[in-house]
Order: C-alpha cells, then structure tokens, then sequence
C-alpha cells in the first residue's frame, strides 16, 4: 500500500512539474512589455521571429528580434499595457491582442506563441502605430 501511495504521489508531482514547463508564457510575455523589459523578453523567443516593430518588418533571427526590441523600448518607454483578448488557434498556437502606450503613443499589441521543443515561443510579435 506505502509503495501504491508513493508511486501516486510521485506521479503528481511529475504531471505538475511537466504541465508547468510547458505553460503558455503570454502572461510573463504581458509583465515583461510593461516593465519595458527587453532583455527578459527575448527569453521567450523563438530561433526565428515574425517581428513587425515600427521601421521593422521581417523574420528575424532572435538574436536580431531582441535588438530591435531593445531599442524600440530605449526610445519609447512602456507606460500603459492592455491585454483585450487572449485565445488558442485550431493548430494550438496561443495568441495576444491588446495595446500599448510608450514613448508618449499608443500602438496596438499582438503577439502569437507557439511550442517549440516542448516549451512555447514567440513566433511572432507586432506592435503597430494606432
């Protein structure tokens, strides 16, 4: 019965552990824009990113997405961050809409996460002028 027991109990802590590795960083993604915080930002991206950033709009690598970011973010500090909807596409990709005020303007918020070896990515990021 011990042996039942502990193997159950075990068995919970792994479900738990792989369920939480492998949630959806959209609200870390929300806390980190807000902050203005690039550089933890660019931990939740993937090796190739949809970017389209004022004066940017191409797929970059994520070494390049980040500095593009950084520097929007140097130039227009976050002010105000809004999330208006939130929801998961039929092929399981998990998406953001909402806005942004920095740097004085508003500009209109997506970005779409999707897993990528187990743990879910930014694959594309927009932050258009309003």
């Amino acid at each position: 019965m011990f042996r039942l027991l502990a193997f159950f109990c075990f068995s919970c802590v792994m479900i738990s552990l792989n369920s939480f590795s492998q949630a959806d960083p959209s609200g870390d993604v929300i806390e980190k824009i807000r902050k203005g915080n690039p550089v933890e930002l660019g931990t939740w991206l993937n090796e190739m990113v949809d970017l389209n950033i004022p004066g940017f709009k191409e797929l970059y690598s994520k070494t390049q997405a980040a500095r593009i970011i950084k520097d929007f973010f140097s130039d227009k500090p976050v002010s105000l961050v809004s999330v208006s909807k939130e929801g998961t596409a039929s092929d399981g990709s998990n998406y953001t809409m909402g806005s942004i005020t920095a740097g004085g303007k508003k500009f209109s918020l997506y970005f779409l996460t999707r897993k990528n070896n187990g743990e879910y990515r930014i694959c594309q990021l927009q932050i258009l002028n309003d």
